[in-house]
């Protein structure tokens, strides 16, 4: 038997510009939730709504999950990038003072950012492809 982990679904997530998102909400009961199967790192999801990942195989639609567990790296890590209160999905490479946000693919325009406006929020830990088997659950 495996065993089951449900995460909530928070909201769709961009690659192509910052969105809003309050992972401090205690109540996320209301939100749509995946029963993964298995093992996973993962505390939330978010459902892409861009084409920002399609190099990765990543379309709008799929959920990409997020850990904040998962160890951080300085270059190439996807993430999920804070600057004053909204979020963006990035690979983050950073040099210092700066860091660079970039989408796979250069599908946007590459961000360069002071360093210390911004922060990792999450790390990238898995994809569940929308026509996957990870049921969406609803409570209440």
């Amino acid at each position: 038997m495996n065993p089951s982990k449900v995460i909530p679904v928070v909201t769709t997530g961009y690659t192509s510009k910052f969105f809003t998102l309050d992972l401090d909400s205690a109540d996320l009961s209301g939100s749509a939730h995946l029963q993964l199967c298995g093992y996973s790192e993962a505390l939330f999801a978010l459902r892409m709504g861009d084409r920002g990942l399609d190099s990765l195989g990543v379309a709008p639609g799929d959920y990409v999950l997020f850990s904040t567990t998962s160890a951080l790296r300085s270059s190439g890590q996807l993430s999920l990038v804070r600057q004053e209160g909204e979020y963006i999905i990035r690979e983050t490479y950073w040099s210092g003072d700066t860091t660079l946000l970039r989408v796979p693919g250069d599908v946007f325009p590459p961000l360069n950012l002071p360093t210390e406006n911004i922060r990792i929020a999450a790390a990238l830990c898995d994809v569940i492809k929308d026509n996957e088997l990870a049921p969406v659950v609803h409570f209440g």
